[in-house]
C-alpha cells in the first residue's frame, strides 16, 4: 500500500512538472536578462525545446535504473520487441484512423484542435517542431503517461484503460473549443492504449517510446511535405 502511495505521489509531482514545464524557459531568460516578448518565433521555440529537455533530464534521473535495465533488455530482444511494437502500433493506428473518420463524418468537428495547433507550429518552425514532436514529446509522454502512470496499476486492464484515457484527454482538453472535441479522446486514446498494451506484455518502456517516435516522425514528415507542396504549388 505504501509503495502504491509513493507511485501515485511521484506521478502527481511529475504531472505537475509537466503542466508547468514551459516555465523552465524562465531560467535562461533570467540568467541572460532577456525579454521573452522581444524574441523571434524561432528563439521562442528553442526555449520551448529547452523546457522539454529539462523535463527529459528530470525523468531520466528519476528512472535511470529502469531505463538502463530496459535498454539492455531491448538490445537482447530487439527483434521480438520490434515485431510486437509494430503489430500494436498498426492496431492502434487503424483504430485511431477509424475513429477520426467517423468523428469527421458524423460530427461538426472535422479535425482535432491539437492537430491544428501542431500544423501551425510546423509552418513557422518546421525543423525545431520536428525535433520536438518526433523525439522530445514521445519520450516525455511515454515516461509520464505509460511508465509513471502505468506503474500505479497492477491490473493490466485498468492500466491499459487509464493510460489510454489520460493520454487521450491530454491531447484534447487543453486545446478544446467545444464539447464535440472530447470525442477525439477516442482516437488518441486508441494509440495510447496500444502502447500501454505493449507494457503489459513486455514491461519495457523503450518499445512504446520507439514506436511513438516513429509514429510522430512519419506524421510530422508527411505534414511538412504537404505544407511545402502547397507553398511551392
Amino acid at each position: 500500500m505504501l509503495d502504491k502511495i509513493k507511485k501515485i505521489g511521484l506521478f502527481i509531482v511529475l504531472y505537475l512538472l509537466f503542466l508547468f514545464s514551459s516555465l523552465f524557459y524562465l531560467i535562461p531568460l533570467e540568467l541572460l536578462n532577456i525579454d521573452y516578448d522581444t524574441l523571434s518565433i524561432t528563439n521562442q521555440t528553442l526555449l520551448s525545446l529547452f523546457s522539454s529537455l529539462v523535463m527529459i533530464i528530470i525523468l531520466i534521473i528519476i528512472y535511470r535504473k529502469d531505463l538502463k535495465k530496459d535498454l539492455k533488455d531491448f538490445k537482447d530482444h530487439y527483434k521480438e520487441y520490434l515485431d510486437l511494437g509494430l503489430k500494436c502500433w498498426i492496431m492502434g493506428l487503424v483504430i485511431m484512423c477509424a475513429c477520426n473518420l467517423l468523428i469527421g463524418l458524423l460530427t461538426p468537428v472535422k479535425e482535432a484542435n491539437n492537430e491544428v495547433l501542431v500544423q501551425e507550429m510546423l509552418k513557422t518552425t518546421p525543423l525545431l517542431s520536428f525535433i520536438s514532436a518526433t523525439f522530445f514529446a514521445p519520450f516525455i509522454e511515454e515516461m509520464l503517461f505509460r511508465k509513471s502512470l502505468g506503474d500505479i496499476y497492477e491490473n493490466n486492464y485498468i492500466k491499459i484503460f487509464m493510460c489510454a484515457l489520460v493520454f487521450g484527454a491530454l491531447h484534447v482538453i487543453f486545446s478544446m473549443t467545444s464539447a464535440w472535441d472530447l470525442l477525439y479522446i477516442l482516437p488518441y486514446g486508441a494509440l495510447g492504449g496500444a502502447f500501454a498494451y505493449i507494457l503489459t506484455k513486455k514491461n519495457n518502456i523503450l518499445i512504446p517510446i520507439t514506436f511513438h517516435m516513429l509514429h510522430n516522425g512519419i506524421i510530422t514528415i508527411i505534414s511538412i511535405i504537404g505544407y511545402l507542396l502547397m507553398v511551392f504549388k
